[in-house]
């Protein structure tokens, strides 16, 4: 998972309750980091601020998809908006959680999204299979 929060306290509250649950998960603090994390790296989940230093996490979202269509990404936010939601759509935003939220609650939607990112992955694999075997035959 690719945490990005700037609020230093909420970052290593998340990034612990998602380690202390077995997820591997990398937390950086502005839109930029993450970009040059998700440079060398796939990640299943980003779980996204709103507002961070720099770009907001919609624009995160949309360029983390653009160079990893598989990312589902979640948006959080403090401040929720018609527009952002609409623009967070947009972008291929998962699902936008609107803080203060459970860690419970938080919890329950990565295991969906975890899930949800498996089938389709697997969806994917076996699409391909299915593709090359009927050029095997034709």
């Amino acid at each position: 998972m690719l945490l990005v929060e700037d609020e230093d306290s909420l970052r290593e509250i998340l990034r612990e309750f998602f380690e202390n649950r077995g997820y591997e998960v990398i937390a950086v603090r502005s839109g930029e980091e993450a970009l040059e994390v998700i440079s060398n790296k796939k990640f299943q989940i980003g779980l996204f601020d709103l507002k961070l230093p720099g770009m907001d996490g919609i624009e995160l979202a949309r360029r983390a998809r653009e160079n990893d269509p598989d990312m589902l990404v979640l948006i959080m936010t403090g401040y929720p908006s018609e527009e952002s939601v609409k623009k967070a759509a947009e972008s291929g935003v998962y699902d936008y959680i609107v803080k203060p939220f459970r860690l419970e609650e938080l919890e329950k939607i990565i295991e969906q999204v975890t899930k949800e990112w498996r089938m389709s992955r697997e969806n994917r694999r076996l699409r391909k299979k299915l593709a090359d075997l009927e050029g095997e035959i034709w």
